[in-house]
């Protein structure tokens, strides 16, 4: 059983790169995968993703979305935030939150998921990560490794 893993979700198609972008920036400050911790970057997963909750107690997901904020404004949600991610623009078609709602009803949800987004402005193929998304995935990774340390220290 994996005790965490840490998907970030997208594709390589302008800002939809900031999942991506985030797990970069987490491999590159040393966090390392292993039996216990798993660290992947997924294409868009759709209902794909509910497999890859099973085993583990602690799903850190990061996912661009189109919203009306700025670009690189980043939004952490739990459960009973659901609702108001879906307010955004998933750039899935079967988002991130369809999978797991669907993972909840089927009783496949783990223990704790910690769900983030970041704010996106354009999506294009071929196009780079803007400035702001690649600031904003080098903040959130900053920020998920200190919760990862606060948490697994006090286990």
């Amino acid at each position: 059983m994996s005790r965490v893993r840490i998907f970030g979700i997208g594709s390589s198609s302008g800002d939809d790169q900031a999942g991506w972008l985030t797990i970069d920036a987490l491999l590159a400050a040393g966090l390392q995968c292993d039996d216990a911790m798993v660290i992947e970057k997924l294409d868009r997963p759709g209902a794909n993703l509910i497999p890859l909750l099973d085993n583990t107690a602690w799903v850190i997901l990061v996912d661009a979305m189109q919203g009306s904020g700025p670009a690189g404004r980043i939004q952490r949600f739990d459960q009973k935030d659901w609702p108001r991610y879906t307010k955004g623009l998933s750039t899935h078609g079967f988002g991130v939150i369809d999978a797991l709602s669907l993972a909840r009803e089927l009783g496949r949800l783990p223990s704790r998921i910690d769900l983030y987004r970041i704010e996106i402005g354009s999506a294009n193929p071929g196009e780079q990560a803007g400035d702001d998304i690649q600031a904003a995935a080098q903040q959130l990774a900053r920020c998920i490794a200190a919760d990862l340390i606060a948490t697994l220290l006090q286990a």
